[in-house]
């Protein structure tokens, strides 16, 4: 008993403390939690990290294991058979701080006996909480609203560690002279092993329907208007009581698209899953109608084994000028970040002074998201900005993290609802490096026409490579006439500043070429490391790329730029 105490003292530590605590054990910050597939245990709740988890009687003693040591490591503090340090990827003891540990995976609670339900440890485990929290939502059980229920066929999930997976329903249940209003959702789970989230989007008459689960990293073309989301460890989406969102024939919206986010880090063969999410839909129809709004930072370099690092964007007052008609009121917001993530906050300013938090999250989790409720709603009006800032730690990884759609990627948004939906047409203001998206017009950006940058054909293109190409080394060093061509090159609005950067991301995320990559090789062949300018070009890159969930000017960019040569 005395032993279950330390251990779990260390394992569940307050609000204030318990991050620190990951850092003193090896694997603390991927410890998986013993009854919650697909949770992990420092993410199940804010404080007790086991969402309401076995107490330690002994806190005065506590002084003892202070840090990993070697008698704490053999110690079998849940008494299931296996030493602290086997639980937790040490079995040899001779983990440090701040190295990585022998093993990464196959990782169990130490402060919990396993196996989980098993006779031995019904007892020892009785404190743990499985449960997720009740969903509840006023206004779904009204007469007039009807569920709907759209779930997968019974689909194998493929032996892949990040798989996005698409289905369309049709909306034949509705009447075609009538408007509805969609005010709320809740999960059904199937295989909670594997199941990360679920996103609705709305689709118009131009969409072609899936028939059938399919692969996709992005809703299909026609299917690109948010209008529900559910994420690991939220019970339910309830939309404020003044607005909803609206579908039906006469609002463009003819079928539905489910996209489901399934995790399989082992790459298991046997898995399957029907799950799905219930709509709650009503023809009463309410006084706004609701969207959803993203902000964030979509250029991410997380090195490994660091403490803290810290990215930022900024939705400035000029973006939201450009996006906004009206003033907007947010309804909900909550953070998305992935398992690298620590803290995030989008903050609300106005005329360069701060107005509040809108999303606080001191202790941030990925498998259990804080989503803050607005009551009354929180009035951004155009000319106000929204800073959002991701602090990371990445002292259990071994390579670098980048912005990708796979869990072990890396994001950084801040997700909002809002009304009315009329007051803004694009339904993000984020930002790529310093480069602001918002500005995107048609095919353009920042004076940049990114049709003209990527027709091979086009004389500026033609001029701009042969310039490069002539006078510089592909896979060599630095040629003296380089730079001055160079230097003419990084005039055009295409690669000026950040911009050579962006461009470069895009057509990696498309169909990039050998010519493609040669140039951006010769572009910096005579780049100095300590210049500020060199830009991140990388080729050839995998697991990037748009995520539906939150970002659909990511989706745009990405559609646009699979239509590249």
């Amino acid at each position: 008993m005395f032993n279950l105490g330390i251990l779990t003292l260390l394992l569940v530590a307050t609000t204030s403390a318990y991050r620190f605590y990951q850092d003193e054990i090896p694997n603390g910050d991927h410890v998986p939690h013993p009854c919650k597939p697909n949770y992990l245990w420092w993410g199940v709740g804010h404080g007790n990290p086991l969402g309401g988890g076995p107490r330690n009687p002994f806190g005065q003693d506590f002084a003892r294991y202070h840090r990993w040591t070697e008698e704490l490591c053999r110690l079998d503090s849940d008494g299931d058979g296996m030493t602290n340090g086997q639980e937790l990827g040490d079995p040899n003891c001779v983990w440090t701080k701040g190295n990585l540990p022998q093993e990464s995976t196959g990782i169990t609670h130490p402060g919990v006996c396993d196996p989980w339900g098993s006779d031995k440890c019904r007892v020892a485990n009785k404190a743990v909480t499985c449960e997720t929290g009740e969903f509840k939502c006023d206004g779904i059980n009204d007469q007039d609203v009807m569920n709907i229920t759209l779930r997968f066929p019974l689909t194998a999930i493929p032996a892949e560690e990040t798989t996005y997976m698409c289905l369309t329903f049709e909306l034949d249940m509705l009447e075609e002279d009538s408007e509805y209003h969609l005010i709320g959702s809740k999960p059904f789970i199937d295989n909670a092993n594997v199941m990360h989230h679920i996103v609705i989007t709305g689709c118009d008459a131009t969409s072609s329907p899936l028939r059938k689960p399919g692969v996709c990293n992005m809703a299909p073309t026609g299917c690109q208007k948010t209008l529900q989301t559910w994420t690991l460890g939220m019970p339910g989406e309830c939309v404020y009581r003044e607005a909803g969102f609206k579908i039906g024939k006469l609002a463009g919206i003819t079928r539905l698209n489910m996209q489901f986010h399934w995790t399989n880090p082992q790459k298991r063969t046997d898995y399957m899953d029907s799950s799905g999410l219930t709509l709650f839909v009503t023809k009463q129809l309410r006084r706004y109608n609701a969207a959803y709004l993203t902000t964030g930072q979509m250029h991410l370099d997380i090195p490994p084994r660091m403490p803290r690092v810290v990215k930022k964007s900024s939705c400035t007052a000029e973006c939201t000028r450009l996006i906004m008609s009206e003033p907007v009121h947010l309804m909900t917001g909550w953070n998305h970040m992935h398992y690298l993530g620590y803290q995030q906050n989008v903050e609300l300013n106005r005329n360069g002074e701060k107005l509040r938090d809108l999303t606080p999250d001191d202790v941030y989790s990925y498998d259990n998201p804080t989503v803050y409720e607005y009551n009354p709603p929180v009035e951004v009006r155009p000319g106000d900005s929204l800073e959002t800032t991701c602090v990371f730690r990445s002292t259990s990884r071994s390579t670098t993290a980048r912005y990708g759609e796979g869990s072990f990627d890396e994001m950084c948004f801040g997700i909002f609802t809002f009304y009315p939906a009329e007051a803004i047409e694009m339904s993000s203001c984020v930002t790529w490096d310093d480069v602001d998206l918002c500005r995107v017009n048609g095919t353009s950006l920042n004076d940049c026409d990114l049709m003209i940058f990527f027709n091979p054909s086009h004389p500026q293109r033609q001029r701009l490579f042969s310039k490069v190409l002539d006078n510089c080394n592909v896979y060599g060093g630095c040629r003296s006439e380089c730079p001055a061509a160079v230097e003419e090159v990084r005039q055009h609005p295409c690669l000026r500043g950040s911009m050579e950067a962006y461009i470069g991301d895009l057509k990696q995320n498309g169909v990039s070429s050998l010519e493609v990559f040669k140039f951006f090789s010769a572009l910096e062949s005579c780049d100095c490391v300590d210049k500020p300018h060199t830009s991140t070009w990388r080729y050839p890159v995998s697991g990037a790329g748009g995520h539906t969930a939150v970002v659909s000017i990511s989706i745009l960019l990405a559609a646009f730029t699979m239509m590249l040569p």
